[in-house]
């Protein structure tokens, strides 16, 4: 019976043990979407993000209908940089690993009609402002 709670802190640790775990923000066009985001610190001393994304609708089915998803990383005043698509599965989940020099900055989703889109253009799907120690 004593190994159930250690079992259990273990499961709850991984696969992210350590770091720092920030809840997004649903957009007005996704309300029943959310997703997290698995913030450390790599050895490089980069900011590395495990972005995970979960009842996030089809990009066809909103409306206006976009192709794909899109996570933008947004240093404080600087232009949105495009990380990369988000691809949601059959489930509605989706994940993207990142990762940046910065320590402060907003992360957010937009549906995109380009994976390769220069400027957020879409709606915001989802959002999140970290800020590593």
């Amino acid at each position: 019976m004593a190994l159930i709670p250690l079992i259990l802190g273990f499961a709850l640790m991984w696969p992210f043990g350590g770091g720092q775990k920030i809840q997004m923000m649903a957009g007005k066009s996704t309300p029943g979407a959310h997703g997290v985001i698995r913030v450390q610190t790599s050895k490089n001393g980069n900011t590395k993000l495990d972005t995970k994304v979960y009842a996030l609708a089809k990009p066809s089915s909103l409306n206006p209908p976009a192709n794909v998803y899109v996570l933008w990383i947004e240093p404080p005043g600087q232009n949105p940089k495009n990380e990369g698509e988000i691809r949601v599965n059959q489930k509605l989940d989706g994940e993207l690993k990142a990762e940046t020099p910065y320590k402060r900055f907003k992360v957010f989703i937009t549906s995109e009609q380009n994976a390769q889109a220069q400027a957020p253009e879409g709606d915001q799907v989802l959002s999140a402002e970290v800020a590593q120690t």
